[in-house]
């Protein structure tokens, strides 16, 4: 069964997209069951740095977990 091609970038990337951390200085966070929408590789010197990439537009508001 063929899977679906995850789209990728290098060192930059479309303004709609975000990664989890991006999102959070936002106050969002990936809607529940939201796939990564495409993978973000950044290289910087000797070291590379691979993340997903979430649609801004699906995102939901970060909820803050309260410690039990």
């Amino acid at each position: 069964m063929p899977k679906d091609k995850i789209p990728s970038y290098h060192q930059t990337h479309p303004p709609d997209l975000a990664s989890i951390e991006a999102l959070k200085l936002e106050g969002l966070q990936p809607a529940e069951g939201q796939t990564v929408a495409a993978l973000f590789k950044l290289r910087n010197g000797d070291r590379e740095h691979l993340c997903g990439l979430y649609r801004r537009g699906d995102a939901v508001p970060l909820q803050v977990k309260k410690p039990t």
